[in-house]
């Protein structure tokens, strides 16, 4: 059975093309979703997950609107979630479901 225990769901607003922010920390997990959603249909942007070491985890590059994608990733600790060269400054809206059973 899938639980959800706090799922990521925030909404940010990047500035001079980027964002970046840090997760609460997670006590060991799968992250099973990853959303990301620009404002307007247009905007093209990078996301990147980095761990407590500084090891990018996943990164997808030249997304337009909206990435939305699921995978199965292993993750414990803090964080860093990363949006960069966006083509606006503008919001997002960032949900990761994670699985923390």
């Amino acid at each position: 059975m899938l639980i959800l225990k706090e799922p990521i769901d925030k909404v940010v607003t990047a500035s001079s093309g980027s964002w970046s922010g840090n997760t609460q920390k997670i006590n060991g997990g799968i992250l099973l979703h990853v959303v990301v959603q620009a404002e307007s249909s247009d905007t093209t942007f990078d996301f990147e997950i980095v761990d407590e070491s500084g090891i990018t985890i996943k990164s997808w590059t030249a997304n337009t609107e909206e990435l939305n994608e699921e995978v199965y990733i292993p993750i414990s600790g803090v964080l860093t979630l990363e949006i960069s060269n966006s083509s606006a400054d503008e919001d997002f809206n960032i949900y990761l479901g994670i699985d923390e059973s």
